[in-house]
């Protein structure tokens, strides 16, 4: 690993910590959205809230230009849920 891969591995991190924190919102707002929908498609909001998180964390790591998923990155991602769910919900 040179130095130039390990300096952005913080930028890289809270870009995904970010991403993290949208899929709570997502996850809040598939929550919602079931609540409102007639029994039968009650499963439409959990697929559709699942193929935004899984296409906004592949667009952060996208972004970061990487070319293998690393441990920081699941953990950005699941501590930036974890900050939205106990804290700003």
């Amino acid at each position: 690993m040179t130095f130039f891969e390990a300096a952005g591995q913080g930028e890289a991190f809270l870009l995904l910590l970010c991403a993290g924190a949208a899929a709570g919102v997502l996850l809040d707002g598939a929550t919602l959205a079931r609540r409102h929908c007639p029994h039968a498609v009650r499963w439409l909001p959990d697929l559709l809230c699942g193929l935004l998180i899984a296409a906004l964390c592949l667009l952060a790591l996208a972004l970061r230009e990487e070319n293998s998923l690393r441990l920081y990155a699941l953990l950005g991602i699941l501590c930036g849920i974890g900050l939205y769910t106990l804290g700003v919900r």
